[in-house]
């Protein structure tokens, strides 16, 4: 059996030139990203087996419609016969992106029924383009998106009886010209309702970049790794020098994300899509106590602040990185400061912090939960991959890459 049993890709191309001091050039390969579905399907009765091993026997590159069950929601009100409108949480829209149809399911026994699709509200009512044949019962039944695919190059399956099956199917959507667009309040540009813990007084961007805080969930450590941007020359039988390529490096970090409702999911996703995957960059915090106040901090107007560690200047002085901090507070707020650059106080046993403007709040250790450096960063993968629980619970991961732009 598959460890996996939903899960959902979305995939984009990203082209980068390096240059030699470490800076980059993206271009976006696609407009749209690709969207892949996966699947485990066990046929606990005979004919059920029977036509999950013809499926993936003898469908091959041929087109076949295929509900979206990780989107899937009951009826909350009850449909009336002659009736061509369904209404949904507007939070369940975002998955309804470039289907062309729906189906309102009753039961494995008994099936369901497929509706064309005509449009969407804001508000999430659904239009239908054939009228509902009798009355339905709210909460009896369960409605998702449909949308055309087709299957992987390869699937594999489990016998583990005569007639029980077990299949991991896996389909690549194709984006239907005849699907419904999107409501401009529902698109990617924009996100839905969610809780904030850190951050909350905060703007969406920062000096015209994306600010992301959606804080990793912690139940695993968060790995990081660095790669320096120097050469080894090394003849193998003497003396090596060091070709110092540019004085910053790049870290590379893996946050791991544990959602909890509809809404972060999308979100998300939606972050993922503005991005478009590897291609454009936005600020984030490191989520590490990166920067420890001396007692009792700063007050406003301070043009800098002591700090107990005391090699800030030796290790990040020389390169342009590592120049914007985010401080946390304990009431969920945080606030930007841009760092001018690092020495040491008088006696040498405490670091400084000089501030690029003066402070325009008090930074007070008893206020204070946590500061972390404001980096900038690309995503290091093209592809995202949501690993579904259930309909409103999922895991997904993010890489993220430090750049310079």
């Amino acid at each position: 059996m598959a460890d996996v049993k939903i899960s959902e890709t979305i995939e984009f191309l990203t082209q980068i030139h390096t240059s030699w001091d470490n800076n980059e050039q993206r271009a976006a390969l696609r407009t749209r990203p690709r969207r892949r579905i996966s699947y485990e399907y066990i046929g606990t009765e005979t004919w059920q087996s029977q036509y999950l091993r013809s499926l993936v026997y003898a469908q091959q590159t041929q087109m076949f419609q295929i509900p979206l069950w990780h989107a899937a929601d009951r009826l909350g009100h009850k449909l009336y016969q002659s009736q061509a409108m369904v209404k949904l949480n507007s939070e369940n829209i975002w998955q309804w992106r470039g289907c062309s149809g729906c189906n309102i399911w009753r039961n494995d026994r008994y099936g369901g029924t497929y509706y064309p699709l005509v449009g969407f509200t804001a508000s999430g009512e659904v239009g239908l383009g054939k009228q509902v044949d009798t009355d339905i019962e709210k909460g009896t039944v369960a409605i998702s998106p449909v949308a055309w695919g087709v299957l992987s190059q390869s699937d594999s399956y489990v016998n583990m009886t005569g007639s029980v099956t077990s299949l991991n199917i896996s389909v690549e959507l194709m984006r239907e010209a005849e699907a419904p667009v999107l409501p401009t309040a529902l698109d990617a540009f924009h996100n839905e309702t969610e809780p904030v813990l850190h951050g909350k007084n905060l703007p969406a961007e920062h000096n015209g970049y994306e600010l992301f805080l959606k804080s990793p969930n912690w139940v695993n450590n968060m790995n990081a790794k660095f790669s320096r941007n120097a050469n080894r020359l090394d003849n193998q039988s003497g003396a090596f020098l060091y070709d110092l390529k540019s004085s910053a490096p790049t870290e590379t970090r893996e946050l791991e994300y544990t959602i909890s409702c509809r809404s972060e999911i999308n979100n998300l996703q939606r972050f993922f899509t503005r991005m478009k995957g590897r291609a454009r960059s936005f600020y984030a915090p490191t989520w590490l106590a990166d920067i420890e106040l001396i007692e009792p901090g700063a007050s406003a107007g301070d043009t800098a602040f002591l700090t107990k560690y005391p090699f800030y200047w030796k290790y990040y002085a020389n390169n342009n990185r590592r120049k914007k901090a985010i401080v946390f507070f304990k009431d969920g707020t945080a606030q930007i400061i841009d760092i001018a650059g690092y020495t040491t106080d008088n006696t040498g046993d405490f670091g400084k912090v000089v501030l690029e403007k003066p402070l325009a709040f008090a930074l007070s250790t008893k206020n204070v939960v946590m500061i972390s450096y404001l980096c900038r960063y690309r995503l290091d993968n093209d592809a995202m991959v949501m690993n579904y629980e259930t309909v409103d619970v999922a895991n997904t991961a993010f890489t993220l890459m430090e750049v310079n732009q």
